[in-house]
């Protein structure tokens, strides 16, 4: 039987997950999918498009995405649940790279990668990115990190900012660039995909 290759990246906001799950699909001529594509299909009542999922290009950032966000952590039952049942089947299917913030826990398969870096870091790529002010992104990203820590925590009981024990690799992203960060997850799939 064909191994199935499953890679999922997390990283807080900024960290540049969407960036290296593009990358490392390519690379390895995995399929990518965007969790973040599908949620906002799924709230924006849009088909879901698995093979053409979008990143997040500052969606979340914005005053609708931290609505929804803020929304999402209010119900007993957010979409959420819907789309973490899209992205298991996924997992299942193999050959897949999945930028995710809550798949490395609730997946029991895959090699799963920790983006990390500090909020600063963060707060000038997502500045850069989004075309807004650094003080203002760092503000959005700490409480979007903060409410993504208690609706995973709420949902599956899961501590995003401390249970590392899931990972197999964590890079710490705060001295490197995206060439740099590519090379070393690179070098580590040499020997583990």
């Amino acid at each position: 039987m064909k191994k199935r290759r499953v890679i999922i990246i997390f990283g807080f906001s900024g960290s540049g997950k969407s960036s290296l799950a593009n990358l490392i699909a390519k690379k390895y001529k995995l399929r990518v999918v965007h969790p973040s594509g599908i949620l906002r299909d799924i709230y924006e009542k849009k088909k879901i498009d698995i093979s053409n999922t979008r990143s997040n290009n500052g969606f979340w950032e914005n005053e609708k995405g931290i609505g929804l966000l803020r929304g999402r952590l209010k119900k007993e039952k957010p979409l959420d649940l819907i789309s973490d049942k899209i992205l298991l089947k996924e997992v299942r299917k193999g050959n897949v790279v999945i930028d995710s913030w809550n798949l490395p826990w609730i997946s029991k398969e895959g090699i799963k990668i920790y983006l990390k870096a500090d909020l600063n870091v963060r707060a000038k790529r997502v500045s850069k990115r989004n075309k807004m002010s650094y003080k203002k992104v760092k503000k959005i990203i700490s409480n979007k990190d903060e409410d993504t820590y208690k609706l995973f925590k709420k949902l599956y009981d899961i501590n995003i900012k401390k249970d590392l024990q899931v990972f197999d690799l964590i890079i710490n992203t705060y001295n490197l660039n995206k060439t740099q960060v590519f090379q070393l997850l690179c070098d580590y799939l040499k020997f583990n995909l």
